[in-house]
């Protein structure tokens, strides 16, 4: 009797584990994986990597002549998004001329490095809806000189859209961490 009474007690504290995690806030967890997917976008795109870690197509037609670096003028808003060289200073949307354009020596979609718009556009967000939590990301205002999106015809050939392995180890990993803390 005394084994099967211990047995018991460990399954009752179990259930009432169980059900402290039916309704748990994840809105924690979700702020950690919006950093995880906003760090892993920005040292992705840097590092030249696609959505699976690999390196990206490489880009052949630029630099034609030496690289251009921004200077404090060119930046946008004190955020360090370059604006333009020329007088346009990067046109409507803040796109380059295709001379400046050509100028960049940034990674494959990147061509202002940290300061392209593939790293200072990128957005998360995270919530609950229909009772699940989520956690996404995306890029906003990435148009061209018309107001137009672009960036889709781009993912075609270099597809950076999602987490790569190393950011979705770190998301399980965070994952892993929440839950055992509110498992103890």
């Amino acid at each position: 009797m005394g084994q099967f009474s211990f047995a018991l007690g460990k399954l009752t504290r179990v259930r009432d584990r169980l059900e402290r995690l039916k309704n748990l806030d994840f809105s924690p967890l979700m702020l950690e994986w919006e950093a995880i997917m906003e760090e892993d976008n920005r040292t992705g795109i840097l590092a030249g990597l696609d959505k699976d870690g690999r390196p990206m197509l490489p880009v052949t037609y630029r630099p034609t002549k030496k690289p251009l670096l921004p200077n404090k003028r060119q930046t946008n808003n004190g955020n360090t998004s370059v604006m333009g060289f020329g007088p346009s200073s990067a046109g409507l949307n803040n796109n380059l001329t295709y001379r400046e354009y050509r100028r960049l020596a940034g990674p494959p979609l990147a061509p202002r490095g940290a300061s392209s718009r593939v790293v200072t556009n990128h957005v998360t967000r995270s919530g609950r809806r229909s009772g699940r939590w989520f956690a996404e990301a995306g890029w906003a205002d990435i148009v061209d000189t018309r107001g137009k999106p672009f960036l889709k015809y781009l993912l075609e050939d270099r597809d950076i859209a999602g987490v790569r392995p190393t950011g979705r180890q770190l998301a399980w990993d965070a994952l892993h961490t929440f839950i055992w803390q509110v498992w103890d």
